[in-house]
């Protein structure tokens, strides 16, 4: 038995300090490196939807993209796009996604996406098969506020989804507003941001992996 400072009374061979020999004791994980434990904030975007009397029906949190589609119609979708109160784009397309750097490597980037490190403040407005050459993706400060509608003369209703789920039904005249929440998802990294980052596409997508090209 093992008597503590606090006069405890252990029994066993495991409960002595000694038991335990010091490989036991190391982490099986490393975290951080020169003895710092890096923390990432990552980024969540603040959706709300609002119909045509500028009532919010729903609010959401979202860690990677908001995406506004055709749903079931056999349309294009028809969208009015805002940026600050200024008019963006018309979307014409499938559908549109709003993502955050953490979201930049997932639906954004299989629809063409640039892919954005977790740690710039940015939001990423991407179209999906949009029905013209010119409408590229495009990058917008944390700081705006974006606004996506139905228009009244669109042919059909759309529908919206938030990181994949949520997904509801958006009728002409409602709209979706968009903008950096006030509360972004802290994170521990294993190394740091940029090796954790790197290391994860070179690991999941073989990222601009190719055989070397021999000397001459």
């Amino acid at each position: 038995s093992y008597t503590d400072d606090g006069g405890d009374v252990w029994s066993g061979p495991a409960s002595h300090p000694d038991y335990y020999g010091e490989d036991y004791l190391k982490p099986k994980h490393r975290f951080g490196a020169y003895n710092r434990i890096c923390l990432s904030m990552r980024m969540r975007l603040d959706c709300r939807i609002i119909n045509p009397e500028g009532v919010v029906r729903a609010r959401f949190s979202v860690l990677n993209e908001v995406v506004i589609d055709r749903g079931s119609s056999p349309y294009l979708a028809n969208l009015e796009c805002f940026c600050d109160d200024v008019h963006l784009t018309t979307v014409q397309a499938d559908g549109v996604i709003f993502a955050t750097p953490t979201g930049s490597t997932a639906y954004s980037m299989a629809a063409g996406g640039s892919v954005v490190h977790p740690a710039v403040p940015a939001i990423l407005v991407t179209p999906i098969c949009p029905h013209v050459l010119s409408f590229r993706s495009m990058v917008f400060p944390d700081h705006v506020v974006l606004r996506c509608y139905v228009p009244d003369d669109a042919r059909s209703d759309a529908c919206v989804a938030f990181d994949g789920k949520a997904r509801r039904e958006l009728h002409r005249g409602d709209s979706v507003q968009i903008q950096m929440s006030a509360h972004p998802v802290p994170t521990i990294n294993r190394v740091d941001h940029s090796s954790d980052w790197l290391n994860s596409l070179k690991r999941n997508f073989n990222f601009n992996s190719r055989v070397r090209q021999s000397p001459l």
